[in-house]
């Protein structure tokens, strides 16, 4: 048994990092940067929350963002496809009623315009006889 060699020994051992290791010197680290901006006498920017671990692997993290973004795609063409085109009998319907609503703008107009001449004319008639407009 004295021939295996242990963790703690040789060049193994030397790279460990332990997670209290880890977390002393980010301790450590935060302390001096409170110090540094304390010294300067402004307020320390928030600290970047770090990401959770996710123990998923490259492959599930992947397929996972392909199925999101496969998602939204398949989302917005179900509303582009909610138009379809319009049938004969509806354009007819809607030229038809296009139509009449020019007809009755042009007759509009048309009284509009008669109107006008009339007031005009008897605008006219009564500067005529009276000399002014009333």
């Amino acid at each position: 048994m004295d021939d295996i060699p242990s963790l703690s020994s040789g060049s193994v051992g030397s790279r460990f990092v332990s997670q209290n290791d880890i977390d002393d010197a980010r301790k450590k680290r935060d302390e001096q940067w409170k110090a540094a901006y304390a010294r300067l006498g402004q307020e320390p920017p928030p600290q970047p929350v770090e990401d959770a671990y996710d123990g998923r692997s490259l492959a599930e993290k992947l397929a996972a963002n392909k199925a999101a973004k496969q998602e939204e795609w398949e989302e917005r063409n179900r509303l582009a496809n909610q138009f379809r085109a319009l049938e004969e009998d509806e354009v007819l319907f809607l030229d038809t009623v296009r139509e009449r609503q020019e007809e009755e703008e042009r007759v509009r107009k048309e009284q509009d315009n008669d109107e006008l001449k009339s007031f005009s004319s008897r605008s006219c008639e009564c500067y005529e006889t009276c000399g002014s407009y009333h």
